[in-house]
């Protein structure tokens, strides 16, 4: 078993574990309906940030995903 993010939740039932997981994801959702566009801007800014850009190639439409060519291991 993993450790919680908040220790208070090793003590919560799976109905309560359910119940605060449905809020979340109805907070979510409502969010999203009403902020789709600003959130998304805020995704965007935070990806560049990052160093991941967003640009768009119309001939391949498919997205390169930021992997590295070495991986540590």
């Amino acid at each position: 078993m993993t450790t919680p993010l908040l220790p208070i939740m090793a003590t919560w039932s799976p109905e309560q574990k359910l119940a605060v997981y449905d809020l979340c994801r109805s907070i979510s959702e409502i969010l999203w309906q009403q902020d789709r566009d600003s959130l998304l801007e805020a995704m965007i800014r935070d990806d560049h940030e990052r160093g991941f850009d967003h640009h768009l190639d119309v001939d391949d439409p498919n997205l390169e995903l930021p992997f590295e060519d070495n991986p540590p291991f």
